[in-house]
């Protein structure tokens, strides 16, 4: 049996697809070009397969369409459909009309008739390569009105596909052997530079996205117990103050593993509502000694207390994970966007690799609410994914989902193998900043 090949195109396609608010895909039914234009065959092809996209492709490269909720079923009678609209598709995006009288949407008696305003066929000789265009009560386009001919017809079922993919995009293996020998990476880890005891990672991101609490995490899964090592808040402020490192233990009481976590005050909507970005710099210098306590109008200066002059690698930061909550990435105030794109900037020029970690995850996804194994195949996780990457201006291999223990009082693999995973790739770019930093040094 041969495979048709769609005409709708992918660029199309996506276009086609931002027009339904739900997420569904397209199910070839009928193709005019391969199964005759005949009136005959559409509607033995098309008959009640539920919901239906019919697209018309002009010969200025326009597309024409319509769309109902209502099942084909030949009938003289128009067919009430409130969700019913018409639509165009040029080069660079979609045009959506929908119906205004919803009593008169779409009648199938001849051809795919919608409420006379797109009328796909001809009454003459039932050919289906026709479309009949007018403004009328029932729909608005903005097209010329008249007969066209069309290049080709096709009609697609309409199919829910749900919040979640078939696969997921990125692979994980959700096993207690994932989550032990992540476990075991980060407990053996050693810095690649002999002159460097510590990978230091510094968390920076809006006040409430989860910086404290990522560090609670990480913590709550070497004590195996949920425990808040870093103090959190609630509040609209920034709970953290001060420049606050914490060392993360192999086990509760037992010795340091090689990583510092770096907490310090949060991004603000102004810059007079949250830490300073000079301030920040200096941190990722290793200029602002541990226990600063920091103030949004005032950056550090040299000739403070708490400032140090000559800072070797070991006091710099190795790796910066920014953190931000999957829930406002639609919402975040211009000046974080602005504020986030200048530290993108000045951390690449000092040659610090960037993570960036989606935090609240659980809260935009039922799914992933219900089991964060399906994080990866979250439709809207994804998006969020990439709305990020595009925000910062980074791969999407960069961007690491988390959920972050809050209400729980109990450990759960699945959340656990996320926050292992997300450390051990910052213990990644650390080594890759230290190396390149040990190769410079030799060089000097």
């Amino acid at each position: 049996m041969s495979t048709i090949a769609p005409r709708l195109s992918k660029q199309k396609e996506k276009l086609l697809l931002e027009l339904f608010q739900d997420n569904v895909k397209f199910c070839l039914l009928y193709k005019g070009s391969f199964h005759g234009f005949h009136e005959s065959e559409l509607k033995s092809r098309c008959a009640k397969q539920g919901r239906t996209v019919i697209v018309g492709y002009l010969e200025s490269g326009l597309i024409v369409g319509g769309y109902t909720s209502q099942c084909f079923i030949s009938r003289s009678k128009a067919i009430k459909d409130e969700e019913a609209f018409i639509f165009t598709i040029d080069e660079t995006k979609s045009s959506c009309f929908p119906v205004k009288t919803p009593e008169n949407a779409v009648t199938f008696s001849t051809g795919f008739n919608f409420g006379g305003a797109f009328f796909f066929g001809n009454p003459n000789n039932y050919n289906m390569n026709y479309i009949h265009i007018s403004s009328n009560e029932n729909y608005e386009s903005t097209l010329p009105e008249g007969q066209h001919s069309l290049q080709d017809v096709e009609v697609y079922r309409v199919q829910d596909v749900g919040d979640l993919l078939d696969s997921p995009w990125r692979d994980v293996s959700w096993t207690d052997t994932t989550r032990w020998s992540e476990k075991v990476g980060i407990t053996l880890y050693k810095p690649s530079v002999n002159s460097v005891s510590q990978a230091r990672v510094l968390l920076v991101g809006p006040v409430g996205a989860g910086k404290s609490s990522f560090i609670s995490s990480v913590n709550s899964v070497f004590c195996n117990k949920v425990f808040n090592l870093a103090m959190v808040g609630t509040g609209p402020g920034s709970f953290t103050k001060k420049l606050k490192s914490y060392n993360i233990k192999r086990e509760r009481g037992g010795d340091g593993t090689a990583l510092v976590f770096c907490d310090m005050m949060g991004l603000g909507e102004t810059k007079s509502s949250g830490v300073n970005v000079r301030d920040i710099m200096s941190v990722l210098k290793g200029h602002v000694q541990d226990g600063y306590q920091f103030i949004p109008s005032e950056a550090i200066e040299p000739g403070a207390t708490e400032y140090i002059q000559k800072p070797t690698l070991k006091d710099k930061i190795h790796c910066v994970a920014f953190v931000v909550d999957a829930c406002k990435l639609d919402i975040y105030h211009k000046h974080l966007e602005e504020t986030f794109q200048e530290l993108r900037s000045e951390i690449s020029e000092l040659g610090i690799h960037q993570v960036v970690l989606l935090t609240h995850i659980d809260e935009v996804c039922h799914a992933v609410g219900e089991d964060v194994k399906y994080v990866y195949r979250s439709r809207f996780i994804q998006q969020q994914i990439q709305k990020a990457a595009k925000l910062f201006g980074m791969s999407v291999s960069c961007i690491v989902p988390v959920k972050n223990y809050s209400s729980e009082l109990e450990l759960n693999d699945n959340t656990d193998v996320l926050i292992l995973r997300a450390v051990n790739l910052m213990l990644l770019y650390a080594d890759a900043f230290l190396d390149e930093n040990k190769l410079t040094q030799v060089h000097k």
